[in-house]
């Protein structure tokens, strides 16, 4: 995007920035003219332009976040705006976010719609979708610092934490955009008849899609799917989580700024059953959700047999193996304490519970305790330090509270760092916990009022909290073997520290899901491959695989070309 040869555009933000963003987008309204101008000499956007775009992108205090269809920024029909207060301080309004029901729903797919049988789809260069996303990635790159301060605002996180989620999506942009030729390439297959050439093509666009995303990773998760979505081809309507109302807007606004099609990306806030219709609708060919296990199977009994790509959390363990010093002991009990506190326990790799034999696990589980009382419990939007426990967001303090007292009335149950509310303020205006050290037997069940939706029974071993808990079991590696294949629903990661190759060889033969090998369960720095086996309740669509990320907004095609 040149600014000089669109001397109209600068005025026309500004009057956008002063009418509070709502209505036609003027970067969007470029678009044709920019498009009709690209060749494959188009430099990308410079360091002036990208500045220019700074009130465009992140506009003022308190906005309201408006659904996004075909270029105009909208209220939603029932002109009802949601409040959304910080999670760290529910007395800081950060924004308003749009209250969406099923006629906003039906504006959105309908537009998404309107360009997949327009066939406009078929007709763009790759060349170009590249362009597109190379300065997607090139404005993330340059608003970095303004992202990660929206992430910490909207979803309370370490810097840490903020740059894992904020950056897995930057790396998530260049893989995809570098790795698409490649990846998306059909294979001619070998002659087998005279005159007849045969191919297959596993990447052709699939049709609109609903891209459905989650509250602990609000740049990572999406910027995957937004980017494999647009490479592909595919029109498709964002519903990222309502509390990241603001970096949802951000993303789709660098789209746009980036080159994108207004109508081919479109946005929807709302929540849950208001907005249901937007799996269930017909139109929509694909829908990919990140999210709890509930919500997926809600979402495939309205779509019976039409396409759902789920990616859930899971319940992961780790096994201590004997044959460890206690300094080793010391290191593994820092990491894994890591692995269950980063972010609060929030992560769909959060660590759940350790095994190990007896002796191994009295000298670990202290070790543990030691550890956790390192960490802070304080607003961690205030500190640039890493151990720092993130405040609940999905469930209620008073759950923590009231799953801790069941469990000192719980047979076989040891409560060896009972938790408890944040001190202070932060604590009376946050669901901020204490961490939590329980070690329990397989069969440990509480009864709890669970987030104040009536009581249920929960199983220590296989529940996932969310929670910053930390569970410890006895057991040998041979038994954890058949818990985590044959008892544990949840297959997302699983951790093995031994010294022992055959322990090793064993668990590769037989652990589904993400194996750790001596590591925490919880993700590194590098951008990977997430994803259960497939098989249980945590769900796995191959996000992070390049070729799986393209495969899941994609059709298949088999040719055959006879010589008349």
């Amino acid at each position: 995007m040149d600014l000089q040869n669109f001397p109209e555009v600068v005025f026309k933000l500004e009057e956008f920035c002063a009418r509070r963003q709502e209505g036609l987008d003027p970067i969007a309204a470029l678009y044709p003219a920019r498009r009709k101008q690209h060749s494959l000499f188009s430099n990308l956007l410079t360091d002036a332009e990208m500045e220019s775009l700074r009130p465009y992108l992140f506009g003022a205090a308190q906005p309201r976040i408006f659904n996004l269809v075909e270029g105009h920024w909208k209220a939603p029909r029932s002109g009802m705006f949601t409040p959304m207060f910080c999670p760290a301080d529910r007395r800081q309004q950060l924004f308003s976010t749009a209250t969406s029901n099923f006629e906003d729903v039906e504006d959105a797919v309908a537009a998404a719609d309107r360009y997949w049988k327009s066939l406009a789809w078929a007709s763009e260069v790759f060349s170009y979708r590249k362009h597109v996303v190379k300065n997607f990635s090139r404005l993330m790159d340059y608003f970095s610092e303004q992202c990660l301060h929206d992430i910490r605002q909207q979803i309370p996180k370490t810097r840490l934490e903020a740059q894992k989620d904020f950056f897995e999506a930057k790396r998530a942009a260049d893989l995809l955009e570098g790795s698409v030729e490649a990846a998306i390439r059909g294979e001619l297959a070998a002659p087998m008849l005279e005159n007849h050439t045969y191919w297959r093509n596993a990447y052709l666009p699939a049709g609109p899609s609903a891209i459905l995303t989650p509250m602990n990773f609000i740049w990572g998760i999406p910027g995957i799917h937004l980017v494999g979505a647009y490479l592909a081809g595919v029109p498709f309507v964002f519903k990222g989580h309502p509390f990241a109302g603001l970096t949802n807007t951000t993303m789709l606004k660098m789209l746009l700024a980036a080159g994108a099609d207004p109508k081919q990306i479109h946005k929807l806030e709302g929540f849950g059953s208001d907005i249901a219709s937007l799996a269930a609708d017909p139109r929509i060919t694909v829908v990919a959700v990140t999210g709890s296990s509930e919500t997926a199977k809600k979402m495939r009994a309205a779509r019976g047999l039409n396409r759902l790509r789920f990616e859930g959390g899971g319940c992961n363990w780790a096994f201590v193996d004997d044959g460890f010093d206690r300094e080793d002991l010391q290191k593994i009990a820092a990491r894994l304490t890591y692995s269950v506190l980063g972010f609060g326990a929030h992560k769909c790799t959060s660590l759940h519970g350790v095994t190990a034999s007896p002796e191994v696990l009295g000298q670990l589980l202290p070790l543990i305790n030691q550890e956790m009382a390192t960490w802070a419990v304080t607003d961690p939007r205030a500190s640039e330090e890493v151990k720092v426990v993130s405040p609940l967001m999905v469930h209620k303090a008073q759950t923590l509270l009231d799953l801790v007292a069941a469990a000192r009335e719980c047979p076989g149950v040891e409560v060896l760092r009972p938790g408890g509310r944040a001190e202070g303020s932060y604590g009376m205006q946050s669901e901020a916990c204490k961490p939590v050290l329980l070690k329990i037997q397989k069969t440990s069940t509480v009864r709890i009022d669970w987030d104040g939706k009536g009581i249920v029974a929960v199983p220590l071993a296989t529940t996932e909290f969310f929670m910053p808990i930390l569970v410890g079991m006895e057991m040998q590696f041979d038994d954890f073997l058949r818990f985590s294949l044959f008892e544990n629903p949840h297959d997302l990661a699983v951790a093995v520290w031994t010294r022992d190759d055959k322990k090793l060889q064993l668990g590769r033969r037989t652990l589904g899901g993400m194996l750790k090998e001596n590591d925490g369960t919880d993700s590194a720095m590098e951008w990977e491959e997430f994803g259960s086996s497939g098989i249980g309740d945590s769900g796995n669509m191959g996000v992070g695989e390049v070729t799986a990320t393209f495969a899941i907004y994609c059709r298949r095609q088999k040719g055959r070309h006879v010589v008349f």
